[in-house]
């Protein structure tokens, strides 16, 4: 019964990211004559960034918002299920965009196990403006779909303030690059928290909470979804470090890229008095194979995979204590939470 719950909410995924496709080239394309060769060419370069970023993903944002609007609405008719699947879907077009100019910034080089848009021939820089069209039509969107909801403002407002904090997150990001003064718990998960928790985890079920026209509750879920969103993100770090090219789709440059990230936070603090913590200082942050390959052996001397391995575990345990201690006016949405926390345990890519 899981598995086809589980099956019958990617399949409506599936579908109602065609339908947002739909708009999305509707709403670009409509700005020019219907018969101009502007109209075609503006349609057709519309419909490749779409599907050269949009699709293919795993969609965990859109379930998770069609999820927490299921588990609140379990009385709500197909024509509700399918809005809110696009509503949901939107969420993929915003990641698109924050993954478009994440790449570009970290000079990445695959993604989804193809490469980086900006390095798809024809694309280069041109992945900027790109980037920016997917994120200006979603508010046009979420209208077309809800026009006079009484929280149709909200949602707007909660899309606005999700990508002021993600892309603030960014900024933290960035400023901490090669910074090893600033690699401590503090800063990283504050740069966790408005980087990545806010948009992946609490942005989705706030926009189910909305669109059931819900305002309660918004704390308590706020503070579960940056705790699974810290999880997530660290796996995503050691993952970047240790993880299989070929299973994660893409190839780690963290080290390289002299990141902030819970291994490097985890190296410093370990490291800290001992004379390797200069070598680490030296090496990190650089792009020559030997320093890489020695930032390599002194994360594999400290054993920090390991550690991450007893870490995940006492950490989600810890998660999973505080879902069940929920109020019983959110019981509802208690298994989209756990749901969210299980996807996440001992995954590799």
């Amino acid at each position: 019964m899981q598995a086809a719950k589980k099956l019958a909410s990617k399949n409506l995924i599936e579908v109602a990211l065609l339908n947002v496709r739909r708009r999305f080239l509707d709403l670009t394309s409509r700005q020019f004559a219907p018969d101009s060769f502007e109209h075609d060419l503006v349609k057709y370069r519309s419909k490749g960034i779409f599907d050269g970023t949009v699709t293919g993903g795993k969609n965990l944002r859109a379930l998770l918002a069609l999820k927490s609007f299921e588990a609140l609405n379990p009385e709500a008719d197909t024509a509700e299920i399918h809005k809110m699947a696009e509503c949901a879907s939107l969420l993929e077009m915003i990641q698109s965009f924050y993954l478009i100019v994440d790449d570009i910034m970290d000079g990445a080089e695959t993604r989804r196990g193809k490469p980086c848009w900006y390095k798809v021939p024809g694309v280069g820089l041109g992945a900027v403006n790109d980037a920016l069209l997917l994120d200006v039509f979603v508010e046009d969107i979420i209208r077309e779909l809800y026009p006079g909801h009484p929280q149709v403002e909200r949602l707007c407002d909660a899309y606005r303030k999700s990508k002021r904090i993600t892309l603030l997150g960014q900024l933290l990001d960035t400023a901490s690059v090669g910074d090893v003064n600033a690699f401590t718990w503090d800063r990283y998960e504050q740069l966790v928290a408005f980087k990545t928790s806010h948009y992946s985890y609490f942005h989705p079920m706030e926009m189910a909470m909305l669109v059931s026209d819900r305002l309660d509750n918004h704390p308590i879920l706020r503070q579960l979804a940056y705790r699974i969103g810290f999880l997530f993100q660290s796996q995503d770090d050691v993952l970047d470090v240790f993880g299989d090219p070929n299973v994660t789709g893409k190839i780690g440059t963290d080290i390289q890229d002299g990141k902030c990230t819970w291994i490097s936070v985890r190296a410093v603090q370990k490291l800290h008095g001992k004379p390797e913590l200069e070598e680490f200082k030296k090496h990190y942050g650089k792009t020559d194979p030997e320093s890489v390959n020695r930032i390599k052996d002194l994360l594999e001397h400290l054993k920090l995979k390991e550690e991450f391995i007893n870490f995940e575990k006492r950490y989600s345990d810890k998660v999973k204590a505080d879902i069940d201690r929920v109020p019983e006016r959110l019981s509802a949405i208690k298994p989209v939470l756990h749901g969210a926390l299980n996807k996440l345990i001992d995954r590799e890519k």
